[in-house]
């Protein structure tokens, strides 16, 4: 396991130490490896996007307790998958402190005979990305065309596979675990579950605003949401509502705010965080959560695996070293 931090490696034991003195702490290992190395009760929040199930290729590989070796989001079944993702979420209970929460990104996948190089109903295959401005996702399936022919028997043929449902079950209900093949381990409680709006289309106007990615498929919607899942591990968490209340519209009193609901459409950064906490990723791709973590006075845990990742990862750190602290 190498350590890409902006100050010396670190060690096992030393992670937690070491983060006070260097906000910003970089492992390059798979996230199961790399969150072994992070201290007991360290971090104050877990804010992640797993790899989807069967959507993208990363190269890299692990071998999982049990007994499977392969990449994450490439097993034979989902439930295969959400096992896998509870082994990663049980350690992440491990690092966490009892008022800690766990946000978590993910989306759902369509089971295809036809793989994804040749979608149903669309007749040009992978070229009918080029007309939506998809040509280097395009490009990106030609390369790894064994991968995108992936089939998995026992669930219909173009059916949404349930994906981020088995997630949720399995992380909440222990009946659901021990059927998706996972011991017995932590059992979270799902505080809400938020639908990101990737793109809004004014159906009227024909305008879209967004960056989801556009699809080719004519026989049905395209996702233009994902799922993000709020998790805690205790009834009673850190948890600062006032960043999203808005005016109160029923109170007598000015300067009264209200609970916005579930609905809301921001651009500010809001955490469930206090300054100087620190923020955990286990899966931190070009490291986002660290430039936000660094940005709000957070300090930040980054595990990558991907050497390709690691490389705008690394670039990323580097041009944070001006705003980091203690």
């Amino acid at each position: 396991m190498k350590s890409l931090a902006i100050a010396p490696a670190i060690s096992r034991k030393g992670l937690k130490e070491i983060s006070t003195v260097n906000p910003i702490q970089v492992l390059q290992a798979d996230a199961l490896s790399g969150l072994k190395s992070v201290a007991s009760a360290s971090a104050q929040v877990c804010l992640t996007s797993p790899p989807f199930y069967l959507l993208r290729r990363y190269g890299t590989a692990t071998t999982w307790p049990d007994g499977w070796e392969g990449e994450l989001g490439h097993e034979p079944h989902p439930n295969d998958f959400t096992r896998h993702l509870l082994h990663v979420f049980d350690e992440v209970w491990r690092t966490l402190r009892d008022d800690g929460c766990l946000w978590v990104n993910l989306a759902d996948t369509f089971n295809n005979k036809q793989g994804k190089k040749g979608t149903t109903n669309a007749p040009d295959g992978c070229n009918g990305r080029f007309a939506a401005g998809g040509k280097g996702y395009a490009d990106a399936l030609r390369q790894q065309p064994e991968f995108f022919k992936h089939y998995v028997p026992g669930i219909a043929h173009k059916s949404e596979m349930g994906v981020p449902f088995r997630f949720h079950l399995a992380m909440t209900d222990k009946d659901f675990r021990r059927f998706v093949g996972a011991s017995e381990g932590p059992q979270w409680i799902c505080r809400r579950t938020i639908i990101w709006a990737k793109s809004l289309v004014a159906l009227e106007s024909q305008k879209a605003e967004g960056n989801a990615m556009p699809e080719p498929t004519r026989d049905r919607p395209s996702r233009n949401y994902e799922f993000l899942f709020l998790f805690s591990k205790k009834p009673n968490y850190y948890f600062d509502r006032t960043a999203i209340d808005v005016p109160a519209r029923a109170s007598a009193r000015r300067g009264d705010r209200a609970n916005a609901g579930s609905v809301w459409k921001t651009h500010s950064e809001i955490l469930t965080t206090r300054e100087g906490d620190t923020v955990l990723d286990p899966f931190a791709g070009s490291g986002t959560t660290g430039e936000v973590a660094a940005n709000m006075g957070r300090k930040a845990i980054l595990i990558e695996s991907s050497s390709t990742c690691q490389t705008a990862l690394k670039d990323r750190v580097d041009r944070l070293s001006g705003k980091l602290f203690f």
